[in-house]
């Protein structure tokens, strides 16, 4: 009797060699199973970093007329945020802050932008870096910038010149250059510079984002809008130039000696308790806006003024020594007579000495004041 070698079964050995490549291939199949599942959490760690990052201070890749469009929460509010809640919720009643910023991403799970693949909450350190240490000993990290100045801190500079392309020489000081910005506490500042005689100016501490510029040349009105498209440390760079030609007919510097500085006939004046100031008016009767830096005054009797002042504004202040005739008084801030323009003027506190004295009458005085630019007019004080 003998059995067919085709109806003998496994043996015991051929059975236990079977269950150890089987769980060879299952330990294998295992470790892979695990380490895709690790290397796509890495990746959506990552992804998720910079969709944070990107909230914080804008995608640089998105432009629109020429410039980039996207800043984040810091070209929004002018500041770095304090946690990442702040991208999603408005952290103190800002007037610019424009968010939530990161809700297209984050929107099937209202807290998931604040941990990693993980389940491990991100750490947010100054402002600039984001963490995750849900995968292991060693970090992931992701920086917003290599210093938070980088994107707190930028500069703008430029030039601004008439549609000639003329600088505004002497006439610089008539220009107000003002920039608008987000002051870092939900809402907005503006800071003012006069340009150089070249037209040149710089406005330093601003942060990244596109801020509104006004450039105004006072004398004749002109104005020019402008964005200045801050990125982060490099700043912005813009050219301003005025609709009108306002510096031509001088090369810049004044409007060229058409500015007419003329008396208003009977405006002069003593006033005060003893007559011991004098106000008078005057108007530009010239084609073009005039800067006046000084101004001296001559007169026949015995008397020192204490102020000087500009529609109102103090302009000159001084007691030790008072201004006397012929002085020629430098004003604390220049002044612009736009064309057409009428102010009143004042020289106050008139006494009989330099450093005091009595107050001194100076009614039926007859007075000539010239100005830095030139003009001159004549009056008497009247009664």
């Amino acid at each position: 009797m003998y059995h067919r070698l085709t109806d003998r079964g496994f043996t015991l050995i051929e059975v236990l060699m079977a269950v150890v490549i089987i769980g060879i291939l299952g330990a294998v199949a295992m470790r892979s199973l695990q380490s895709g599942v690790e290397r796509s959490r890495i990746r959506e760690t990552q992804n998720e970093m910079d969709a944070l990052a990107m909230a914080i201070a804008g995608n640089p890749d998105l432009f629109a007329n020429g410039l980039r469009s996207d800043f984040g929460y810091v070209g929004d509010i002018g500041a770095l945020p304090t946690t990442l809640d702040d991208l999603v919720t408005n952290p103190g009643g800002y007037a610019t802050w424009d968010g939530p910023y990161v809700s297209g991403r984050f929107a099937e799970d209202a807290t998931g932008f604040k941990s990693d693949a993980w389940g491990s909450a991100y750490t947010f350190t100054g402002g600039i870096t984001i963490a995750s240490t849900g995968g292991g000993a060693t970090p992931m990290t992701r920086a917003v910038a290599s210093a938070a100045t980088d994107v707190t801190n930028t500069a703008v500079s430029g030039t601004i010149t008439d549609a000639a392309g003329n600088p505004p020489g002497d006439s610089s000081i008539a220009i107000t250059i003002s920039l608008t910005y987000p002051d870092g506490a939900g809402s907005t500042t503006t800071v003012s510079a006069s340009p150089g005689s070249g037209g040149a100016f710089t406005f330093s501490g601003i942060p990244i984002g596109n801020h509104g510029v006004i450039g105004v040349y006072r004398a004749t009105d002109d104005t020019v809008n402008a964005i200045a498209s801050c990125l982060p440390r490099t700043g912005a760079v813009i050219s301003l130039r005025l609709p009108g030609s306002p510096f031509a007919g001088s090369g810049g510097g004044g409007g060229g000696g058409a500015a007419v500085i003329e008396y208003v006939p009977g405006s002069a004046q003593t006033t005060g308790g003893s007559n011991n100031d004098v106000e008078f008016q005057i108007f530009n009767a010239g084609t073009a806006g005039v800067v006046i830096s000084s101004l001296t005054a001559t007169y026949a009797a015995t008397g020192y003024y204490k102020k000087i002042k500009w529609d109102g504004d103090t302009v000159f202040d001084e007691s030790n020594p008072r201004a006397g005739s012929g002085d020629v008084v430098p004003f604390t801030t220049s002044k612009t007579l736009g064309v057409g323009e009428t102010v009143t003027i004042s020289l106050e506190e008139f006494k009989t000495a330099p450093t005091g004295g009595s107050n001194a009458d100076m009614s039926n005085v007859d007075f000539t004041i010239v100005f830095s630019d030139g003009s001159s007019i004549t009056f008497n004080s009247g009664p």
